[in-house]
């Protein structure tokens, strides 16, 4: 599983139920609770504590690490 093919919001959200995992961010340790449906190759996700990250679809792999949902504590 790679978020490298990952090129929107509606692919994400796809990848996101198809596989059963969550995302967790790099730099804070936060989960993803939801994401905001824009269009385009910009992705605004919004983390567990409420907080906003805004950031190209590329970037997600450096950004998030992909975690099974049943891992998730």
């Amino acid at each position: 599983m790679s978020l490298n093919s990952i090129k929107g919001f509606k692919e994400l959200d796809k990848f996101r139920s198809e596989n059963n995992i969550n995302l967790r961010c790099r730099k804070t340790g936060l989960f993803l609770r939801h994401l905001e449906p824009i269009e385009g190759a910009m992705l605004f996700l919004v983390l567990e504590d409420g907080s906003l990250v805004e950031l190209a679809a590329h970037q997600l792999e450096e950004a998030f690490e992909i975690v099974p949902s049943a891992k998730r504590k």
